[in-house]
């Protein structure tokens, strides 16, 4: 009897695998959108459009820079400028923050507002 590495039903189940990654690791609905938002001390101070490039001075803290759907402070008068280190960001995941200036800037997403709560609780 030979044996056979594939056999025909294994070919279709690795399609349907294949198909169903490439389905599922495009964008999801909570994407970001084409804009990021500045907050000072938990108040909306302005709205940068991700489609221009441009830079920005905020408040006379920090400079920001827009670039190819991205954001980055370039520049801070913070001590430790986390913010600067933290480079470009171009997703809702993760927020530049400046803890002594109260500066954050986010992208905001698309989802729905039940796209942001908890997914569980640890103790």
């Amino acid at each position: 009897m030979k044996y056979r590495l594939f056999r025909p039903l294994d070919l279709l189940v690795i399609i349907f695998l294949v198909v169903t990654i490439f389905a599922f690791s495009g964008k999801s609905p909570g994407l970001a959108q084409n804009i990021a938002e500045i907050y000072h001390d938990g108040m909306l101070y302005r709205t940068l459009d991700l489609t221009k490039e441009a830079t920005y001075n905020v408040l006379d803290h920090m400079v920001v820079e827009v670039s190819e759907g991205s954001v980055r402070v370039i520049e801070s008068d913070c001590p430790e400028k986390l913010c600067v280190k933290s480079g470009w960001i171009s997703h809702p995941d993760i927020p530049i923050v400046c803890l002594p200036n109260k500066i954050t800037i986010i992208i905001p997403s698309n989802g729905k507002k039940g796209d942001t709560e908890m997914d569980a609780i640890t103790r």
